[in-house]
């Protein structure tokens, strides 16, 4: 199919399942289409399976966005807590399409809670409460990966979701990707399972060679171990103080042990300036998302200054990670949101596009390994292969079959296309659009209030940090980031103006103690230092709060 023929049928409000091989355009036909809803003024969600994927639609997580979070299952009892988010709320009843990018990481279960909450929410009985859905992806690339305590997983085609949808299939054909075609060659011939002596020609011919642009190689291997000895030891090669970060902890043993399982910053962050890292985390107010590259560049008071590829600089803070329970807070985790990036696994490189790769294959243990790693790399001249086994070029067999009944029904499609007389299919168009899109544009014009200037209006209004930071879908980090620049800028008074969010007396005055030993000896208020003063039992958003009230 073409990308024009699959334009058209996500114009006519199908469910659609996007896919196509590495180089077809399913990311810009997304793109295409989000554009077009918008320019329409059409309510759209953009989410995608993680947030270094996310990254590249400047969407967020499927999970973010349906309040599923790390939950494997969902309660009734859950739902009705859902259903209490205003926001959350509002956010179902007005979404009118649905964008799920990079799929193939998406567990079916977690497809199929999406899909729950918002159909009981929405009170429409129908896939995702009758939303357009459109899923996009490549179940070529590895499946998703079940965490200790998770249900099997599997591809979202085994949902019970999918099967509810039966998505049309548009299966892109053509390429577009890159001038580099030997490197498409290499990645078709391994999808199709027709690698040659050719192949393996092409692949020889990159063993240790240093890629021809210049640009330091992201290192991807198999294995965490291995990841974890070139972090390791490219930080030990580094001259100058090492700075390091410990992550701070409470609530119950078994949920903060979920919690950190399912967090990729680690328990103890050592750093120097020079090092490689990445963002583990979205903060889009603070300028990076899950998957950010950068160096360290120096510190702050509160952590490390990062300058990203584009040559951004972020000052980045610790910030928190929690667990929920009926609006409570169960279990909270905190700490600054880097990891080392020299090198990192296969499984975390999946949705990356990449100038420049060197990759160790010998040790591949699942099959669509090779085709996942050589795919992010955007030419052959870029890679510089260190190893190969024989499962690095092996593809899943299931997934070979199912990937020709997917080509037969988008060949069907297609088909029916040409067929349809044109003033049929843009009928069907504009009557979708038409049930979808505003009846009128709002004409008016009014100052548009910044980020900060929203976050004080709520404060004034005696909001807790907790319900601003719902009501904005924001961290409850950013909002006390809001918070301090306000009262740095004079646009409050903390003591009259948000005085209700002050810890408690008794931790209030525990707060001070520990900053003022640290102003004695530095002349500042650094967060980090009070923090290894009063331990893991005070999280860092508290102690910023309190710094609120006590600045020198």
């Amino acid at each position: 199919m073409t990308q024009e023929e699959a334009f058209a049928v996500l114009k006519m409000g199908h469910s659609v399942y996007l896919t196509g091989s590495a180089g077809s355009g399913k990311t810009f036909l997304l793109n295409k289409y989000i554009d077009y809803l918008r320019k329409h003024n059409a309510p759209v969600a953009v989410t995608a399976s993680t947030g270094i994927a996310a990254t590249h639609m400047n969407g967020v997580t499927i999970h973010s966005w349906s309040g599923i979070g790390i939950k494997n299952q969902i309660t009734d009892r859950d739902i009705s807590e859902i259903e209490g988010r205003k926001y959350l709320w509002d956010r179902f009843q007005n979404t009118k399409v649905l964008i799920i990018d990079e799929v193939s990481m998406l567990h079916h279960f977690r497809l199929d809670l999406a899909e729950k909450i918002v159909r009981k929410i929405r009170r429409v009985d129908a896939p995702f409460g009758g939303m357009q859905v459109v899923l996009c992806g490549d179940f070529f690339q590895l499946p998703p990966v079940a965490r200790t305590g998770e249900p099997e997983a599997h591809f979202i085609y085994k949902s019970e979701a999918w099967q509810k949808m039966n998505p049309r299939i548009c299966y892109l054909h053509e390429q577009h990707r890159q001038k580099d075609d030997t490197c498409l060659k290499v990645l078709n011939d391994i999808r199709s399972n027709t690698v040659s002596e050719e192949t393996l020609d092409h692949l020889r011919g990159r063993y240790k060679k240093e890629p021809k642009n210049s640009i330091q190689p992201t290192r991807l291997y198999t294995h965490n171990a291995d990841v974890d000895e070139v972090n390791d030891r490219e930080l030990n090669g580094i001259s100058g103080e090492e700075r390091v970060f410990r992550m701070g902890d409470k609530g119950k043993p078994h949920l903060l042990e979920a919690l950190k399982k399912s967090c990729l910053a680690p328990e103890i962050l050592k750093l120097k300036r020079g090092a490689r890292v990445m963002f583990v985390k979205n903060n889009h107010e603070q300028g990076y998302v899950n998957g950010t590259l950068g160096k360290i560049v120096g510190f702050h008071d509160d952590g490390p200054m990062v300058e990203t590829a584009g040559g951004e600089r972020i000052a980045a803070s610790p910030v928190s990670w929690a667990i929920e329970e009926e609006g409570k807070i169960k279990a909270e985790i905190s700490q600054v949101p880097l990891r080392l990036a020299w090198a990192i696994t296969v499984h975390k490189s999946q949705g990356m596009s990449l100038d420049a790769v060197e990759v160790d294959l010998s040790k591949s243990f699942e099959r669509g390994m090779g085709y996942v790693a050589l795919s992010r790399v955007r030419t052959l001249d870029g890679l510089k292969l260190l190893g190969l086994n024989q499962m690095a070029l092996k593809v899943n067999e299931d997934i070979l079959e199912f990937d020709k009944e997917l080509k037969d029904h988008s060949d069907r499609l297609s088909d029916e296309l040409k067929r349809m007389p044109g003033e049929e299919k843009t009928r069907a168009q504009e009557t979708y659009l038409a049930s979808i899109a505003p009846k009128e544009k709002y004409k008016g014009k009014k100052k548009k209030l910044s980020t900060c200037e929203i976050t004080r209006c709520l404060a004034l209004d005696k909001k807790s940090v907790k319900e601003m930071a719902i009501e904005r879908n924001m961290t409850e980090g950013t909002i006390i980031s809001h918070l301090e620049k306000l009262a740095e800028e004079g646009m409050i008074d903390p003591k009259s103006d948000i005085g209700h969010i002050k810890p408690c007396k008794e931790n209030f005055e525990k707060i001070k103690a520990a900053f003022d030993q640290v102003y004695k000896k530095t002349g500042e208020m650094k967060l980090s230092p009070a923090r290894d003063i009063l331990g893991p039992s005070f999280s860092f958003d508290e102690i910023r709060m309190a710094r609120l009230f006590m600045r020198k």
